[in-house]
């Protein structure tokens, strides 16, 4: 029997990642309207945080699928797997971004730092749990 899409873990991790992708582009919105504001920037860097954003959340989730369909493979299957889907979704997230980036409809930095979102996200999640003890 196939899982419901809000009872798989992929879907659950997303959810728990959800308010710092929110987050980070509030943030990234606000301090990009400020230097809008001031003339030091433009509207690319609205446009940057916007794609950014909806890249690296694609990215995740297509991250957390592989992981899950790799759960039920071989490890050799699994290994092969996960380094197809790094692989693919890199080359997919620079083509994206670089594209972007190159037509001048993207600012770099506001593209680029919606990428480590999960890398805080967790972090800051593991520094809540270990003051929780």
């Amino acid at each position: 029997m196939k899982k419901k899409i809000t009872e798989t873990t992929s879907f659950k991790e997303f959810m728990a990642l959800l308010p710092y992708y929110i987050g980070a582009l509030v943030l990234l919105g606000i301090v990009s309207v400020i230097l809008m504001i001031s003339g030091t920037g433009n509207y690319t860097l609205l446009t940057g945080a916007a794609v950014g954003t909806a890249v690296s959340a694609l990215n995740f989730v297509l991250m957390a699928m592989s992981a899950e369909k790799a759960i039920t493979m071989t490890e050799k299957s699994a290994k092969l797997a996960m380094n197809g889907s790094y692989g693919a979704r890199y080359i997919g997230t620079f083509i994206i971004l670089g594209a972007l980036m190159f037509f001048k409809i993207i600012n770099p930095v506001t593209a680029i730092l919606p990428l480590f979102v999960p890398k805080v996200a967790y972090t800051v999640t593991a520094f809540k749990e270990k003051s929780d003890f």
